[in-house]
């Protein structure tokens, strides 16, 4: 099994699974551009098989000064296509996405409470609450 990073190449195969998750829309110029900034402090990784992307996930890598200068890495927008899943693979990306942050002062990722045992399941405990303010629906 072999993760790699997602690059400008892969807009189709992206879109057909990020669909999968949530109804999206975009162009593969916005894909690009988006693409660009948004590897500036994140990695996205992908699994593929006979051309298709069968999961994906993102790691944003935040720069702090506090802990003399480290970094905090969150994960985010977990993706397993819906025929692969309850086969092994979302704990396979995570455990990737784990070690790909074996730098980092610590992981957090947010979830809804539906999916909190798996996370569990993957070494990640529950700690504290998030707060947030939705500025806009895009739902």
């Amino acid at each position: 099994m072999v993760f790699r990073k997602l690059t400008i190449h892969d807009y189709k195969k992206y879109i057909d699974i990020i669909n999968e998750f949530r109804p999206t829309t975009f162009t593969e110029e916005q894909y690009i551009n988006t693409l660009n900034n948004i590897q500036k402090n994140s990695d996205i990784w992908v699994y593929e098989e006979n051309d298709i992307f069968l999961s994906i996930g993102t790691i944003i890598y935040e720069h702090k000064f506090i802990m003399n200068i480290c970094i905090y890495a969150h994960i985010e927008d977990i993706c397993v296509r819906s025929s692969h899943r309850r086969h092994g693979l979302g704990k396979l990306l995570m455990a990737h996405l784990i070690s790909e942050c074996k730098d980092c002062y610590k992981i957090t990722l947010d979830c809804s409470d539906e999916n909190m045992q798996f996370y569990i399941s993957c070494g990640l405990e529950k700690r504290g609450n998030q707060m947030c303010q939705l500025l806009e629906n895009l739902v």
